[in-house]
Parts: C-alpha cells; structure tokens; sequence
C-alpha cells in the first residue's frame, strides 16, 4: 500500500472542489484547523489517521481509496457527474447526493453481510432496434410481466415496486436544485436512483419511473441526470425514459378500462382517474393523447377548465401517527430514510451485524437519535 503526501493532497483538494466548500467551510464541520488543511492541500503536511477518517466521513467517500495512491475509486461515476452538473447542483445539494450514494452503500453492505437482499433481483432488458420510444414500451410490458402485473393492474407504490425490480430507490430533498432525479451505476451498489423529495409527490412518482428508465435501458451510462424540463426536451433517451414511465404507470390496457374518448372529455372525469393512478393531470393527459384516445383540441379544453385533483396520498406515510411522529417521519424521509430501509438498519444490529454507531451512521443521524427513531419505526435495538 502505497501513500504519499503528494497524491493525497490532490485527492483532498479534488473533492473540496468537487463539492464546492471553502477551506474555512471544511474547517467548520470537521474541527480540523484551517492552516492544518491548506497545508494538506499544499502536500507540505501529512494527516493524522484521524484527520483522514473525519475527512473522509465528511466527503463520503472511501477510506482506502483516500489513503492509497493506486486504489481505485469506486465512487468515480459520483465524481463525474457532480463535475459535470456542477453549475446545477449547489454545494448542500452535491453533499446530499453523497449521502445518498452512501446509504445505496449501507444498504449493499447490510444486505452482505446478512446474506438477505432488499431489493428484489435485479431486472434485466436489453433494448432491441433504433426505436428508441419502442424500446420504452417494449421495457415497461417486460417489467409488468417480470411482477406478474396484470396490464390494467393499478400501482400505488412505485417505490416499492421499483426496488423489487432490483434498483435501490431513495428520495432525498434537494431544495436548491430543478433537478428531478438521477440514477447512478455503481460497482457495490448497483443501480441507484435518487427522487428530488422536495418535488409534487405525483411528481415524484413519475419522476421515480423515468430514472428507473434510464437504469434500465441505457447500460452504457455510469449516471444520469433529470431536470425538470428534460421529460420534453425531445433527447432520444429522455423520450425513451419518459416513455417506459407512462407505459408503467398507465399502459393503455389500463386507461381503457375507464371509458371511452366521449367519458375522457370531461374534466373531472380526468381529475377522477389522475386521482386513483397516483398520477398528474398533464402526465395523465399524455398517456391520453399517446393512446390517441383525446386529441389536441380535447386536451387543451381540459388543461382551459383547470380539474383539480382530490388529495394526494403519500405511500410511505400511511399510518396511525400523532402529528409530532408525522413531521418526525417526514423529516427523516425527505433525508433518504424510507421505512424497509430503517428496518433493514435495524435489523442489522439485532443480529450482531453493526454496532449502535454504524447504526447512526447508516441513519445520518447523531447516535443520541437512534433511541427515538427506533421507537417511531417500531424497531428494536436489543440484540438476538
């Protein structure tokens, strides 16, 4: 194992670029000293092996890789894309996408360590032909039938279903970013999609959809990167991904089952279906006119008359919770937390896998919170 002064300081000053942080910003978070980190920086000091764990810690990234001068890094495709959505992407934000990256991670570790996987295997499609929208269709047909859906079978929990496909799947709030989602490919992890919490729920869901696209029919893509506008911005991969979203949300065996084109003219009958797909008036709309079911004309009278939809279910906040529990779940969702995944933390330390600290680490919390949130999800922290 080789380590010299020289290869760590341009490994240190790569990822403070990489995520945007000043000196004094990494001085505050970790208590490592200003001078003390431009002189790392500079190649003119040598760290403590603390001062690289907390380094390390802070830009999640690995330990081996940080202090050995030929290692590899497994978090490279991570790299690239924040270096090349880096005029997107905030530094708050770029750190959240770390610690996604890093519970994609835990999860892979756990599931080691356990012999038990999470997430269901993984789905493979291979994409036949130039048709690039065909080959969304044909992907969301083959992913139905993988789960045994049937074609007008209605999905309430695309999350869920999306992590039985083998994905790892966690929503993250990224307030300072238009960014919808994105999926990364990596060699622990696997393929990881990440759903800007902070987005309409519905939203969400489709947004949830279109990434799963792009982890399951661009294989030769490290990572993508959604932007809000890009489900329209006419890319062949977008209209790919945006195609597989609708068909797996609302295959036309299932908009059939509603009604005629006469029954679809009216707004609160849209409204109505929107509601019971999970699903927004406009995407709705889109897979009406896609299946030639309304035309233009129709679907502008409906966008005119403005239908507003009943409330919006959040599916993994359904439950029995006091409005303190509530704000406490959602908080903790919005960081990546989603219930299988807590429990599968939790789990790991009733089985002597991980200590309480990893347990927090693994949660992104400070260990004092630990107590509370196995308490709210109903998990036990004794061991056997």
């Amino acid at each position: 194992m080789a380590f010299t002064i020289q290869e760590f300081a341009r490994k240190l000053r790569g990822l403070r670029e990489q995520y945007g942080n000043t000196l004094c910003e990494v001085a505050e978070r970790t208590g490592i000293g200003t001078q003390a980190l431009q002189a790392m920086e500079a190649g003119s000091a040598t760290p403590t092996g603390d001062e690289v764990l907390i380094l390390a810690d802070f830009f999640r990234c690995e330990f081996p890789w940080l202090i050995e001068d030929d290692a590899t890094n497994p978090d490279e495709n991570v790299t690239m894309l924040l270096r090349s959505e880096g005029g997107r992407l905030t530094t708050s934000d770029r750190h959240a996408i770390a610690e996604f990256l890093h519970l994609c991670k835990s999860q892979a570790v756990l599931e080691e360590m356990s012999g038990y996987r999470a997430i269901g295997e993984e789905f493979q499609f291979t994409p036949r032909g130039t048709f690039f929208k065909g080959h969304g269709i044909d992907c969301a047909k083959a992913l139905r039938a993988h789960h045994n859906l049937k074609p007008n079978a209605i999905i309430p929990d695309i999350f869920d279903w999306l992590r039985k496909s083998g994905l790892r799947v966690f929503r993250r709030s990224l307030p300072n970013s238009t960014i919808s989602g994105l999926f990364v490919r990596h060699p622990e992890a696997g393929r990881c999609v990440l759903i800007n919490y902070n987005d309409d729920i519905y939203r969400q869901r489709f947004s949830a959809a279109h990434e799963a696209g792009h982890a399951l029919m661009d294989a030769d893509k490290g990572y993508n990167v959604s932007d809000v506008n890009d489900a329209n911005s006419g890319e062949y991969i977008e209209l790919r991904a945006s195609t597989f979203a609708s068909c797996f949300l609302m295959p036309p065996e299932l908009l059939k089952m509603f009604g005629d084109a006469d029954q679809w003219r009216r707004p609160e009958k849209v409204a109505e279906v929107a509601g019971r797909l999970f699903v927004s008036i406009p995407a709705l709309l889109s897979a009406l006119k896609r299946d030639k079911i309304l035309d233009d004309e129709a679907v502008a009278m409906i966008k005119e008359a403005r239908p507003r939809l009943p409330s919006k279910q959040e599916p993994e906040l359904m439950g029995d919770y006091t409005a303190r529990q509530l704000e406490r779940k959602t908080a903790l969702l919005s960081n990546g937390l989603h219930a299988a995944y807590v429990q599968q933390v939790f789990d790991g330390h009733r089985q002597g896998h991980i200590s309480l600290a990893k347990v927090a680490d693994m949660l992104l919390v400070e260990p004092r919170e630990v107590g509370d949130i196995a308490t709210l999800f109903g998990a036990s922290l004794h061991h056997g």
